[in-house]
């Protein structure tokens, strides 16, 4: 797997070459590709084990996503809330869990106001955040305060198995196990 995940690193690298430089002549048109190749990269930095390196990246991507959710919230939040969780995992890994512990709830906020807004298509997403909500919030010694959100996890995944057991039963068995 760490094979697989180091050639998998040098096409990102690539990649985020060349989104930076079509950013440089059309910032707006490509500033979401850039945003994208940044969270790429700082997901394979994080596989390969080059934590630290892979907060740059994270932190880059989110502060584009801030901006552009700034601009069109209703395409961008969801990029948003996934970009708050990815930089929880990367700050997590390298055990500042405290700073993990703010992106991760700052993400479920968002991914709670998608989800009352449109919740068959955001309720996933927000079961998943809760579930890295819990297990932030466990890390930093709030076991008590990290049992609501695995709860609310399980009883969202159980909705979603309702309506589609095969697609939702995996996810079911993790929020689950979190629990």
């Amino acid at each position: 797997r760490l094979a697989s995940a180091r050639r998998r690193l040098r096409p990102a690298r690539e990649a985020l070459a060349i989104r930076r430089t079509l950013a440089g002549r059309a910032s707006q048109a490509y500033l979401p590709d850039l945003a994208s190749a940044l969270q790429n990269l700082a997901s394979r930095l994080g596989e390969v084990g080059e934590r630290e390196e892979a907060l740059a990246p994270a932190r880059e991507a989110l502060d584009l996503y801030r901006e552009l959710a700034a601009r069109a919230p209703d395409t961008y939040r969801p990029d948003l809330a996934l970009a708050l969780n990815n930089l929880a995992n990367r700050l997590r890994e390298i055990g500042r869990h405290q700073e993990a512990l703010a992106r991760a709830q700052e993400a479920v906020a968002i991914r709670r106001t998608l989800a009352e807004q449109a919740s068959q298509a955001h309720l996933p997403d927000l079961a998943m955040t809760l579930n890295n909500l819990s297990t932030f919030l466990a890390e930093v010694g709030k076991r008590r305060e990290a049992l609501a959100p695995a709860q609310e996890a399980v009883a969202i995944r159980r909705r979603l198995v309702e309506h589609a057991p095969d697609a939702y039963r995996p996810g079911l068995a993790l929020a689950l196990q979190n629990l």
